[in-house]
């Protein structure tokens, strides 16, 4: 099961590659932002350890013109502890870029997106994580979620978020488990529209 989240996370990853425009829209359309089409995008994919030494990729952490940062987090499945993930990636990131001025620190956190690819009905729209800074008070850092299977195609077409369209095979993942060999027919079925996609765009 953690080859196939994998090669979903690849195959995310991949696509995000295929077409810059289609990406700023993808912004556009999770953040309610409005970048031109022809802004940069710098892909921020570094892994780093943390205190166990472990290593940890953060799915996708772009910074656009050169300014601001955006984490999209992709998921299959519902994970409650999610948003401390998700807290740590957007700290080390924050920690990399940190500014030091005359008086203090600066640690800016980039905006953070869970993408929910995964068929369950009941997900989580939101999620919150209670900072207590003991005498300094406390802060509650959000992250919310976009749950892909509540658009249909016309609508991620309207919304210009064609780029996460290839996802919608997910739905022929128990027809494809059947028959033959799952993680071979996506590969080729996500390859296929990942090139009619970039083909198109």
């Amino acid at each position: 099961m953690n080859t196939i989240y994998h090669l979903y996370d690849k195959i995310f990853k991949k696509i995000l590659t295929l077409s810059s425009k289609a990406v700023i829209n993808l912004i556009n359309g999770l953040f309610n932002t409005n970048y031109p089409l022809n802004s940069n995008i710098q892909y921020n994919w570094t892994e780093f350890e943390n205190d166990e030494l472990k290593k940890i990729l953060a799915d996708t952490i772009l910074t656009i013109n050169h300014k601001q940062s955006y984490h999209l987090e992709a998921q299959m499945t519902n994970d409650e502890t999610i948003i401390l993930r998700v807290f740590e990636y957007g700290f080390s990131h924050a920690n990399r870029q940190a500014v030091n001025s005359e008086n203090f620190y600066e640690l800016k956190f980039p905006e953070p997106k869970i993408i929910y690819f995964s068929p369950e009905e009941s997900l989580p729209e939101e999620y919150i994580l209670k900072l207590n800074f003991g005498t300094q008070g406390y802060f509650y850092y959000k992250v919310s979620s976009f749950i892909f299977n509540k658009f249909s195609t016309e609508e991620l077409n309207q919304r210009k978020m064609v780029i996460l369209i290839p996802f919608k095979l997910l739905k022929l993942r128990k027809t494809l488990e059947k028959s033959r060999s799952e993680q071979n027919l996506l590969v080729y079925s996500f390859y296929w529209q990942s090139e009619r996609l970039r083909a198109v765009m």
